[in-house]
């Protein structure tokens, strides 16, 4: 109850743009009629959800997949994404594409990246 937080691990900013983010495999990309994309991924169950919605009747114990569409900017850092490519250099390329300073870029690249992650779709190495 008065358990002290871990610390979360602290990295630098530098660290932080030479990672690689690859793609998980369990996540399917539907290219759209318009040229962005769409993600399907399978979602997370906590324990405790799953058996009570299977109580009730709601849960056949199958994943559950979440989609999410992607925009225009979302879907170009997504194409980017291939498992040899770091954050810095996608933000570099984003940075060429849509003529923005590199700091806003790197900003707007790593929240995408930081976003997906968190969802499960990448996985920084």
């Amino acid at each position: 109850m008065f358990r002290k937080k871990r610390p979360e691990p602290v990295i630098s900013r530098a660290e932080a743009l030479n990672m690689v983010p690859v793609r998980n495999r369990a996540v399917e990309e539907t290219g759209q009629a318009d040229g962005l994309v769409r993600l399907a991924y399978p979602l997370a169950v906590k324990p405790w959800f799953g058996r009570l919605a299977d109580r009730v009747g709601l849960w056949d114990g199958k994943p559950m997949i979440k989609r999410v569409d992607l925009d225009e900017m979302g879907a170009f850092v997504w194409r980017r994404i291939d498992g040899e490519r770091s954050v810095g250099d996608i933000a570099r390329e984003f940075t060429e594409a849509y003529q923005v300073q590199l700091r806003e870029a790197e900003l707007a690249v790593t929240a995408f990246i930081k976003t997906i992650g968190q969802r499960g779709i990448i996985g920084l190495k």
